[in-house]
């Protein structure tokens, strides 16, 4: 009888350790799925940015247009990119700049003038770090020659090898076709 009893403990452990095995062994696959859904689904700022559709979501107002510059420029300024890289999101970034400064500058200025730029802030020892946007009634909107027009001014913080500052950039934009474009930006003589 005593047998018996230890037969019929053993198989209920064995058949409990099976089913525990069973449970993991399905928690475990559930798992792994989630986390290789999750990995696929989150892109990274460069693939997010390389594939922004700026025909179908071009941002609606002229902070939104310098927020989205803004989030190019920090890409190249403090990611280690590829030249393949740097190329695809120029192509992207040029969406946002207005007909006038197009006329200004080409497409391959453009890159060579960024790649120069990239290069002389990593020689300067220069990191971006983050860019501040101007609240919304800190930006102008008025008419110049029957056009629309808005500026802004942002802060970028950036580090250098020896201490952490700060950097001001003006934006001019100019409205066509009813979407706003950048018609150009540079250091602001305001905070200087």
């Amino acid at each position: 009888m005593k047998k018996k009893k230890e037969n019929s403990l053993l198989k209920n452990l064995i058949l409990a350790f099976f089913f525990v095995g069973i449970i993991l062994v399905y928690f475990n696959h559930l798992s792994n799925n989630a986390s290789r859904k999750r990995t696929t689904s989150e892109k990274t700022d460069i693939e997010t940015l390389v594939e922004y559709d700026m025909q179908g979501n071009y941002p609606k107002t002229p902070r939104d247009v310098v927020k989205l510059h803004c989030r190019y420029m920090k890409l190249f300024y403090s990611k280690k990119l590829e030249d393949i890289e740097i190329k695809e999101l120029n192509s992207k970034v040029i969406g946002l700049y207005s007909s006038e400064l197009m006329r200004i500058n080409t497409e391959e200025t453009i890159y060579a003038d960024l790649k120069a730029n990239i290069k002389d802030m990593k020689k300067e020892g220069y990191v971006y770090l983050m860019y501040t946007l101007p609240e919304i009634s800190q930006i102008k909107t008025y008419t110049k020659d029957g056009k629309n027009m808005a500026t802004m001014e942002v802060e970028i913080a950036l580090d250098t090898k020896e201490q952490k500052g700060y950097m001001y950039i003006q934006y001019v934009l100019v409205k066509e076709n009813e979407q706003w474009k950048i018609l150009a930006w540079g250091e602001s003589k305001l905070n200087n």
